[in-house]
């Protein structure tokens, strides 16, 4: 009877090993390699200091110091363009039928935009409302230095 359970038992542990060597083999799990490189690399990164790290500067350029010209300074000095036999009329338009924008009153320090397209007027900037007028030529007192050339014509 005993000789009988044992080969019982010994038929039964022959068959299983038998039945378990025939058996499909497990399948390995996946392996995402895109996420392991990139946890692996994010690991590195974390462990090193950012000291470790020094790229060489990129070099400086220094250019040579040229010796630059002097400028020499004039002797003649323009005045400024002044009101003269004032209380001048500034008026919109070249023209004493024009618009009347203010009076300007003598020795007025004003600044000259352009030179009039109509002979014997200047446009200026108002120095009250500084807004560009016109005013007659004998009413401006114009420097002989000053170079109307440099102007427009309006």
């Amino acid at each position: 009877m005993y000789i009988r359970i044992f080969h019982l038992i010994s038929s039964g542990l022959v068959l299983l090993s038998l039945l378990s060597a025939c058996a499909p083999k497990a399948t390995p799990i996946p392996v995402d390699l895109v996420g392991t490189r990139a946890a692996d690399l994010a690991s590195m990164m974390m462990t090193q200091t950012a000291a470790a790290y020094s790229p060489t500067p990129p070099p400086t350029f220094t250019p040579e110091p040229t010796a630059t010209a002097t400028i020499e300074p004039t002797s003649v000095v323009i005045r400024p363009p002044t009101i003269k036999n004032g209380p001048a009329a500034c008026y919109v338009k070249p023209s004493t039928s024009s618009a009347l924008t203010s009076n300007i009153t003598d020795t007025k320090v004003v600044e000259l935009l352009a030179i009039g397209a109509t002979p014997g007027w200047y446009k200026i900037l108002n120095p009250y409302f500084y807004s560009p007028c016109w005013v007659a030529e004998n009413n401006l007192d114009l420097d002989n230095n000053m170079d109307l050339s440099t102007f427009p014509t309006e």
